[in-house]
């Protein structure tokens, strides 16, 4: 039973699925086994498909596609998945895990990056423990299903039509000897026996290959799968490598940025503490010292003697005050005065001449 492991790269959201059923449909409706809800999603994306104790991943046409550890698969195409295999759609990654493996959370906790590699890697080559051959499975044709098993003992094996092959494929596309698969360079190799319709790994001809675990082989038409769970994949080994140092590596980095921001906030509390109390101590000694004047001055004040009592000084006569003037009377001026002075004469003449006047 297979586990997955749905990583939103966006939100960093997590899920966990644990599906028994043979076929798992991802998309972005809820009727899928697996919902992504993004537009840029498919209704129906990809799935994995059980055959036997396999799992095969397939893009069900989808219009952004889907990717196997960062390769893009063709769509309908069947993948072999292994454990830890990593599947993006759009802006999630699916870890796929099979039920005995699990994510090791001590490997997250670590930031030491050769602590790291050596647990990857041994994670990686658990693998080797098992005690199980390796194999290639006709996918196609009309020797589906058939299986051949390469144990230690056996050094070579050859497929082809020819019944006396360890292997026999009875396709008008496959040559009499078509290729063979023999022990070498620490592993199996495929070596196309100059057939006439070639042989490929993995979509690339080639006349001589070491193959890996998972390796999609084709004859012509006939498509076979090679197995090996003790084979060691060294591209997967090494992204996953690449992928959790970078992960730690900038996790430390945060780690060591949050260090420095709460040194520097402590460092700016310090300094504000202690420029508060020099301000606090600065201003008690001037209140001290305006204290201590206040009291000097007040002291001298109350000691000093007092001042001589000044001579009376002599009475000095008043002014003659000035002669208020008329109330409610305007003041004359110049020219009314002799006005006025002319008139008394003039009568004063009048008089006087009426007076002589009388005595005559």
């Amino acid at each position: 039973m297979p586990k997955l492991i749905v990583h939103n790269l966006k939100t960093q959201e997590e899920q966990e699925y644990t599906l028994p059923q043979d076929t798992i449909v991802f998309g972005r409706t809820n009727t899928c086994d697996v919902e992504l809800p993004i537009k840029s999603i498919s209704r129906r994306h990809a799935e994995i498909v059980r055959e036997a104790q396999d799992y095969y991943l397939s893009d069900l046409k989808s219009g952004n596609g889907t990717f196997l550890n960062n390769q893009k698969i063709r769509p309908l195409e069947k993948n072999l998945l292994r454990s830890g295999d990593v599947i993006r759609i759009e802006d999630y990654e699916i870890r796929f895990l099979l039920a005995e493996d699990g994510p090791e959370p001590a490997v997250e906790e670590d930031t030491d990056t050769d602590i790291l590699e050596i647990k990857l890697i041994k994670k990686m080559l658990k693998t080797l423990d098992a005690d199980d051959t390796p194999s290639i499975e006709v996918l196609n044709g009309v020797a589906v299903g058939k299986k051949l098993l390469i144990p230690d003992s056996k050094q070579e094996v050859v497929i082809g039509r020819d019944g006396a092959a360890d292997l026999t494929i009875d396709e008008n596309v496959i040559s009499r000897l078509h290729a063979k698969l023999e022990r070498k360079w620490g592993g199996i190799v495929i070596v196309d026996l100059q057939s006439k319709n070639g042989t490929f790994v993995n979509n690339d001809r080639v006349e001589e290959k070491l193959l890996r675990d998972g390796d999609k082989i084709m004859l012509g038409t006939v498509k076979l799968l090679y197995r090996n769970p003790k084979d060691v994949n060294l591209e997967v080994i090494s992204q996953e490598i690449s992928k959790k140092k970078k992960e730690a590596a900038m996790r430390e980095a945060e780690r060591l940025a949050q260090k420095q921001l709460e040194e520097e906030r402590l460092a700016k509390e310090a300094e504000d503490k202690e420029t508060a109390r020099r301000e606090a101590e600065a201003k008690a000694v001037q209140e001290a010292l305006d204290k201590e004047k206040a009291e000097e001055e007040e002291k001298r004040a109350a000691e000093a003697p007092p001042a001589p009592e000044a001579p009376p000084s002599p009475v000095q006569p008043a002014a003659p005050a000035a002669a208020p003037s008329a109330p409610g009377k305007p003041g004359f001026s110049m020219a009314e005065k002799l006005m006025i002075v002319a008139g008394i004469l003039v009568g004063i003449a009048a008089i006087a001449g009426l007076v002589m006047l009388l005595l005559k």
